[in-house]
């Protein structure tokens, strides 16, 4: 059996509506998923470029999420210190005030001192983010990776708060507190009778107490400037992450608008080019009636 033969204009002008009828497939497709580059298929060059960007981006988001979880662990330490220095500022409060206290006063005093070195070992304790403590060894440490790069990166140690090497004598060496009775506490910090011991029947005992109750509250001034310090540097750790923080987050969002840039449709030039095409479609139907007129004249013929 023959083959059916199309005349020229016939062929061309069905070529042409095949042609719009693709064109018009791809740009509903662009709308659609608001992609001008979805696959290689569309663009090689464009698509592996863009691909490379938001990996880029995806590789750096984790990162960010990591600097944040450090920023958060940092602060947890943080808020922890500052509620260690209110609790030790009271303590200076409570041996201050036994100067003018009853003998019985004292005695209550002091079981208030020890319990208050006993919530700032339990806030040592408590301090753990992400099971993650910075307060309760030196050999804790927090690394914050920025990049993939090896060395980029933020190693922050730990300090060791815990009460034998938290409270400290007027030099800055620690007084090894071990246990947290009144008695134990007031010893440590140069109380050696306690607080409830001294009568202070005579001028002499009075003077004798208020020595070494200087000494103790020094000691406790010494130990609260060394708790300052230690929070000054991981304030100033804190500080870097999110400056890093910061950088990292434009950073991402250049990488992703970069490929934005390579593989997003701009949808009003994709809209206009779909009426564009709808419009030729329909003049291509129309010249494809005109060309089948020409070969229906021959029917004339045959009537």
């Amino acid at each position: 059996m023959a083959g059916i033969v199309l005349s020229s204009s016939v062929r061309t002008n069905l070529l042409t509506l095949q042609s719009t009828s693709d064109l018009i497939g791809r740009t509903q497709n662009r709308l659609a998923t608001g992609m001008s580059v979805s696959s290689p298929i569309d663009s090689a060059v464009k698509y592996f470029a863009s691909k490379s960007l938001s990996d880029r981006a995806s590789d750096l988001s984790e990162r960010k999420d990591g600097i944040d979880q450090g920023v958060s662990a940092l602060e947890t330490a943080l808020e922890a210190t500052s509620a260690m220095e209110e609790l030790t500022q009271q303590m200076k409060g409570i041996i201050d005030a036994a100067r003018s206290q009853t003998q019985s006063q004292r005695a209550e005093a002091g079981a208030q001192l020890a319990e208050l070195a006993q919530q700032i070992q339990n806030l040592v304790d408590d301090a753990s983010y992400k099971g993650l403590n910075l307060l309760n060894s030196s050999a804790s440490t927090l690394s914050v990776r920025f990049s993939d790069k090896a060395d980029s990166k933020l190693d922050i140690n730990g300090v060791n708060f815990n009460a034998e090497a938290y409270f400290q004598d007027t030099a800055g060496a620690s007084l090894g507190v071990s246990a947290f009775s009144g008695v134990q506490i007031a010893c440590a910090l140069g109380i050696s009778a306690g607080l409830s011991v001294a009568a202070f029947s005579a001028a002499t005992q009075l003077a004798d107490f208020n020595a070494v109750a200087d000494t103790a509250i020094k000691s406790l001034e010494s130990t609260i400037s060394n708790l300052r310090s230690k929070s000054a540097t991981m304030a100033a750790n804190a500080s870097i992450l999110k400056v890093r923080l910061d950088f990292t987050s434009e950073y991402v969002n250049k990488l992703q608008v970069g490929a934005d840039k390579l593989s997003l449709a701009n949808l009003n030039e994709e809209g206009a080019n779909l009426v564009a095409l709808q419009t030729r479609q329909q003049i291509g139907t129309q010249a494809l009636a005109f060309a089948g007129q020409a070969e229906q004249s021959i029917m004339q013929l045959f009537r």
